[in-house]
């Protein structure tokens, strides 16, 4: 009896570091080397983009007027992208764009590019 109480303490308790393993998540995204992500061109700056993820040329003709808050509420994904040489990159370009580092996570998020290539 007192065999099998120690047996599923023990497996309860596996269980239970297994559970809490699983639901960690980390919060920036590591560095690797082909980390791309691939987009339409929302705004440009001195030094910076703002690009909207993921989405088609359809959805950008529809939501390429809209501000901030009302693509937020639309589940779009944005992100700012930090880059030296934006002279070339225009609003409704679509884009690859390969990450430098890892991305901040807040709304939109934030990341530096190391290359970003024009898509026809």
């Amino acid at each position: 009896m007192k065999l099998l109480r120690s047996f599923c303490t023990t497996l309860i308790l596996l269980s239970f570091i297994l559970l809490i393993t699983g639901c960690t998540e980390n919060r920036t995204i590591p560095k690797e080397d082909g980390f791309k992500i691939e987009g339409y061109i929302l705004e440009v700056s001195e030094g910076e983009i703002l690009v909207a993820e993921g989405i088609t040329s359809e959805q950008y003709e529809t939501l390429k007027d809209k501000t901030i808050q009302e693509l937020d509420n639309e589940r779009i994904s944005l992100i700012f992208l930090s880059y030296e040489d934006t002279g070339n990159l225009k609003i409704g370009h679509k884009v690859d764009v390969w990450i430098d580092g890892g991305i901040n996570e807040s709304y939109p998020s934030q990341a530096g590019a190391k290359k970003i290539e024009i898509k026809n």
